[in-house]
């Protein structure tokens, strides 16, 4: 994987950044160690290495990083006298490996992500965003992905070449460039996703009950993997939600209780995003204003959400309990302030060791 930062540093050198990400960049080298990303040793490298035009082929200027990694390596060896260089000969001894390997990766990646109908079997670029927060990420083409707490995104060297292929694990907001030659596909473990540009937020965790797709504006065609034969048009506003349960036949029967009859609950369900008149997005996106939001929602699946916003984990020790559905929205309360104004609306008692939480 090619870290994100090399990445900016890349489009600069190559002067492809926009300013946008020269800001990002800027901001980012400020609060670094210098070291760590020597800017101006790359730039003089990038300088020298290319006096030739861009056209040339990848092969020579890749052999030729490998032919100068080698020779550092060999120069490791024999420069025992290290501390007696001037001030530049120790900030390039230090930085010297680390910076050509770097550089190497970072105009290896830089011609993959530019080059025209050239394929490569490298390993895909993946983000992942931590277990708590969210992480933005812009991909080649400029569209831009927001990653929900413990999301992965990836996307392989010849994204753009035909198709702009991404695949998901997690939750991820998208705003993609709208360009019909190139449409953008996203994969997740139970749906596959096709849009020319658009908005739209997806919702695939494995371990969740549930897979969502939110369309925001745009259309999109929407594939059930279990059922790969129907394709599916969402418009704007509408989601469809899609019970994740493994060889499951069309309908599911949900367990009663009481010996009443079980009710069938279908595999698939179209309906409409749900936003207020005062947010500017449905609350099914509201997690990129740090904003936890749910509708009539069942306290099970809350409370998978309650586990990815604060870190912790939850035990339910009464399953009638698990079926409490609750409305409500929550932003910088505490674990314990969400559920005490969730206990306001319903009877339950819950108890909090460290991180772990015990509802009954």
């Amino acid at each position: 994987m090619i870290n994100n930062v090399w990445l900016l540093i890349g489009k600069k050198l190559n002067s492809e950044a926009s300013p946008e990400e020269l800001r990002e960049l800027e901001e980012i080298l400020q609060n670094s160690n210098p070291e760590r990303y020597p800017l101006a040793l790359l730039e003089e490298i990038w300088k020298n290495q290319h006096q030739t035009k861009s056209d040339g082929k990848l092969e020579k200027k890749w052999k030729a990083f490998e032919d100068k990694i080698n020779a550092a390596e060999e120069n490791e060896l024999i420069e025992a006298t290290f501390e007696k260089r001037s001030i530049r000969q120790r900030i390039i001894k230090l930085v010297k490996i680390s910076a050509w390997i770097a550089a190497a990766s970072l105009v290896l990646g830089l011609f993959w992500f530019t080059r025209d109908g050239r394929t490569n079997n490298s390993q895909p670029n993946e983000i992942i965003a931590p277990k708590s927060g969210f992480s933005k990420v812009q991909l080649p083409d400029g569209s831009r992905v927001w990653l929900n707490a413990g999301s992965k995104l990836a996307y392989n060297v010849d994204y753009g070449s035909q198709f702009r292929k991404v695949s998901l694990s997690g939750e991820a907001f998208f705003d993609v460039v709208k360009d019909p030659q190139h449409p953008f596909i996203v994969t997740t473990s139970t749906i596959r996703i096709k849009v020319l540009g658009t908005e739209f937020n997806v919702r695939s965790y494995n371990n969740d009950k549930t897979s969502e797709a939110a369309l925001v504006r745009g259309r999109i065609e929407l594939t059930v993997l279990k059922n790969p034969e129907k394709k599916i048009i969402l418009k704007a506003s509408e989601k469809l939600t899609i019970i994740n349960y493994e060889n499951a036949p069309d309908k599911v029967s949900a367990q009663a209780s009481s010996g009443e009859v079980a009710a069938e609950i279908p595999l698939i369900a179209l309906s409409r995003i749900h936003q207020a008149k005062q947010d500017t997005l449905p609350s099914e996106a509201l997690w990129l204003d740090n904003i936890l939001a749910f509708d009539a929602e069942d306290f099970e699946s809350i409370a998978v959400k309650l586990q990815r916003r604060y870190d912790v984990n939850i035990v339910f020790k009464n399953d009638a309990v698990k079926r409490l559905r609750f409305t409500g929205r929550f932003q910088n309360e505490s674990i314990d302030k969400a559920l005490k104004a969730l206990q306001s609306t319903a009877y339950f008692h819950y108890k909090i060791d460290n991180n772990q939480i015990i509802i009954h």
